[in-house]
C-alpha cells in the first residue's frame, strides 16, 4: 500500500490471470481482487461477530457499559448479504468490459463525450443519438427496504470486499497511467437537490484524487444538467466501477424536476458504462414507479428488498442466536420462547432496533443490578431508551398498511418482499446450510484447542499441584475468551501462563498448609519444654519420640 501526502490510501495494480475469458486482457478486471466463488467465503467475509473475555465480564458495571458498543460492530450474514455482493460484482466488472483502456473504441467514445460536454442544454436523447454503435455493458440496481434493516451495513461491508483506488503504470510491456475508483459511495441530500448530490460527488472524487474538481465545476453558476456532463466525464476518466447513492428517497421531494434529473443522470451513466446503486426507503420506489424507461433501467442489474425479518424465519433466528452470544451479564439468559417472543414483539425483526434492545437492556440490567436479562428489563429498555421508535414499532406490529404508510421510513411492501425471500430456495438452503457449518467449525475448532492442549499439558507433568478437572476450567475460560482466529501458538502461551501462574499459587498453598499444619499439630513445643527443663539437649528428647529419623537406619532402609 502506497499513499500520497494528499491523495487517499491506494493500490499499485496487481494483475491476476482470469477464469473468464470475457474478463482475460482487461486491466482494469485483472486489478480487481479474484471473485469469491462459493457462499461460504461470503460468509466468511462479512461474519463480525464481537467477543468479550470471562475477565471482561467480571468488570464493574460502569466498564461493562463501554464494552456493550462492541456489539455495535455486529454483522450476521444474511441471505440478502449474499446476492448484494453477487450483483455489485458483477455490475462492476460487466461495466469494465467495455472499457478496456487498451479498445479502441473506448477511445473514440472518450472523444465523442469531449464534443459534446459543451453543449448547451445538452438532453439525453442527444446523447444516446451521439453514442449510437457503442456498446455500453453498464447497470444498474436498486436497494430498498425498511429504514434500520442493515441495507447501507450490507453495502458497505460489499464495497470494502474491494480496494477503493488503484494505480496502473504498466500493463504487460506497455505504458499504462491511470487512476482507477473501483467504487464511490455518496449520501444523496436532505432537501433532494441534484445539484448539491453531484456536489457530493466532485468532492468525493477531490477526496480519493487530490484534486479539486469541485472548484471547477461544482459552483453555483454552472446548471445541474452541465454539472452532471462534467461528472460524467469525471467517472469516465477515473474508470469508476461502481457509483452507489444512499438515501435516494431524498429525491422524491422534487417530484418530476427529480426524476428527470434521475432519468437524465442514469442516461449518462449507461451510456458511459457506469452502473449505479441505488439505496433507499419504501418511498424511493415511487420516484421510478411513474417513469417506465427509468425503472427498467434502475432494476436491470438486481433488485433488493430488505424487510424485518420474519419471527419464525431461520435468519431471525440465526441472527438472535449469535447475538445472545454477546452477554455482559454474570449469567447466561436463557433463550427460551418467552424471552424470543417479547424481544421480537419490541423490535419487530428490524436489525438495527434488536441490536440497540439488546444493548439498552443489557445496559438497564446493570444499572439495576440484575444478574441476567429478564422479559420486564426487555419491555422496560423498550419503552423508555427507545421511545422515540415506539410509534413505528406499534405501526409495524399491528400489521395495518394504512398505519404503517404513516412514517415514511417503514414503507414495506409484503408482497415483494415475499417474492424476493422465495426468488432462489436452493440458494438459500445453500446459505441456511453454510451459516449452520459455519458455527460448528468455530465449535469444533475450540473444542480441538481444547483437547489437544489438555493431552500436552497432562502428559508433561509439569503442574503436579493442578487437577484435571481445574486444568480443563481453565482452557475453557482461555479458549472461550479468545478470538477464534487466535493462532494455535498464541493459544498455547495465554493457557500456559495461566496455568503456570494457577500452578504456582497452588504450590505456595501447600507450603503454607505444610507449615500451619506442623505448628497447630501442639506435639513439639512441650517436647521441647519438657527437656529444657529436665536440662536435656531437645534434639535428643526428639530423637527419643521419633521425630528425628536416624539418618543410618533411613540409609539401610533406602538400600
Amino acid at each position: 500500500m502506497t499513499t500520497n501526502n494528499e491523495i487517499n490510501e491506494y493500490e499499485i495494480a496487481d494483475y491476476k490471470k482470469q477464469k473468464i475469458s470475457d474478463y482475460a486482457g482487461n486491466p482494469l478486471i485483472e486489478a480487481l481482487p479474484p471473485i469469491i466463488e462459493n457462499d461460504e467465503d461470503v460468509i466468511d467475509a462479512f461474519y463480525n461477530l464481537p467477543l468479550i473475555s470471562d475477565e471482561e465480564k467480571r468488570l464493574s458495571p460502569r466498564l461493562k457499559s463501554h464494552i456493550l458498543w462492541r456489539v455495535k460492530s455486529f454483522l450476521q450474514p444474511l441471505p440478502e448479504h449474499i446476492r448484494l455482493e453477487s450483483i455489485v460484482s458483477i455490475l462492476i466488472r460487466n461495466s469494465y468490459k467495455s472499457r478496456n483502456p487498451f479498445d479502441i473504441q473506448t477511445k473514440r467514445k472518450i472523444q465523442v463525450l469531449n464534443k459534446i460536454r459543451n453543449i448547451d442544454n445538452c438532453t439525453a436523447d442527444d446523447i444516446e443519438n451521439a453514442y449510437q454503435g457503442f456498446t455500453t455493458t453498464a447497470e444498474c440496481a436498486l436497494i430498498t427496504g425498511v429504514s434500520g434493516a442493515g441495507k447501507t451495513t450490507a453495502i458497505d461491508r460489499t464495497l470494502r470486499l474491494n480496494p477503493q483506488v488503484i494505480r496502473h503504470e504498466t500493463y504487460k510491456g506497455n505504458l499504462l497511467t491511470r487512476t482507477q475508483i473501483v467504487w464511490l459511495k455518496v449520501d444523496c441530500p436532505f432537501d433532494g437537490n441534484f445539484a448539491t448530490l453531484c456536489r457530493s460527488v466532485f468532492q468525493e472524487i477531490d477526496r480519493l484524487t487530490g484534486e479539486r474538481w469541485l472548484e471547477k465545476y461544482g459552483y453555483l453558476t454552472h446548471s445541474p444538467s452541465t454539472m452532471i456532463m462534467h461528472l460524467t466525464t469525471l467517472l469516465t476518466n477515473y474508470n469508476v466501477g461502481v457509483l452507489v447513492i444512499d438515501e435516494i428517497q431524498h429525491l422524491s421531494k422534487l417530484k418530476n424536476d427529480g426524476v428527470d434529473m434521475l432519468d437524465f443522470f442514469v442516461t449518462l451513466t449507461n451510456v458511459f458504462s457506469v452502473p449505479i446503486v441505488f439505496i433507499g426507503t419504501s418511498t424511493a420506489k415511487s420516484l421510478f414507479q411513474k417513469n417506465f424507461r427509468l425503472a427498467r433501467r434502475i432494476e436491470s442489474g438486481g433488485y433488493i428488498e430488505m424487510g424485518p425479518l420474519k419471527k419464525e424465519s431461520f435468519e431471525w433466528i440465526i441472527f438472535l442466536e449469535s447475538l445472545w452470544d454477546f452477554n455482559v451479564l454474570e449469567e447466561e439468559t436463557d433463550l427460551n420462547e418467552n424471552i424470543k417472543n417479547v424481544f421480537y414483539d419490541q423490535c419487530q425483526g428490524v436489525i438495527a432496533i434488536a441490536v440497540l434492545l439488546f444493548m439498552c437492556s443489557q445496559s438497564r440490567a446493570l444499572l439495576n443490578q440484575m444478574k441476567k436479562l429478564t422479559p420486564e428489563i426487555i419491555r422496560e429498555a423498550s419503552e423508555t431508551d427507545l421511545k422515540l421508535t415506539q410509534p413505528m414499532i406499534i405501526a409495524l406490529r399491528s400489521g395495518d398498511p394504512l398505519k404503517i404508510a404513516e412514517f415514511d421510513d417503514i414503507q414495506i411492501n409484503e408482497e415483494d418482499i415475499w417474492k424476493n425471500l422465495q426468488h432462489d430456495m436452493d440458494m438459500e438452503e445453500r446459505i441456511k446450510d453454510a451459516i449452520t457449518a459455519k458455527r460448528e467449525e468455530m465449535k469444533t475448532k475450540r473444542q480441538n484447542s481444547h483437547d489437544t492442549l489438555y493431552f500436552n499439558i497432562c502428559s508433561s507433568n509439569l503442574f503436579p499441584y493442578l487437577k484435571q478437572d481445574e486444568i480443563r476450567t481453565i482452557l475453557d475460560t482461555v479458549i472461550n475468551s479468545c478470538d477464534i482466529g487466535t493462532a494455535e501458538d498464541d493459544l498455547k502461551m495465554l493457557v500456559m501462563e495461566r496455568i503456570f501462574a494457577e500452578n504456582q499459587k497452588k504450590q505456595q498453598k501447600k507450603k503454607v498448609e505444610k507449615v500451619v499444619s506442623i505448628k497447630s499439630s501442639g506435639k513439639l513445643l512441650p517436647i521441647y519444654d519438657d527437656a529444657i527443663k529436665k536440662k536435656e539437649h531437645p534434639h535428643n528428647a526428639f530423637k527419643k519420640t521419633g521425630d528425628i529419623k536416624n539418618p543410618f537406619e533411613e540409609f539401610k532402609q533406602a538400600e
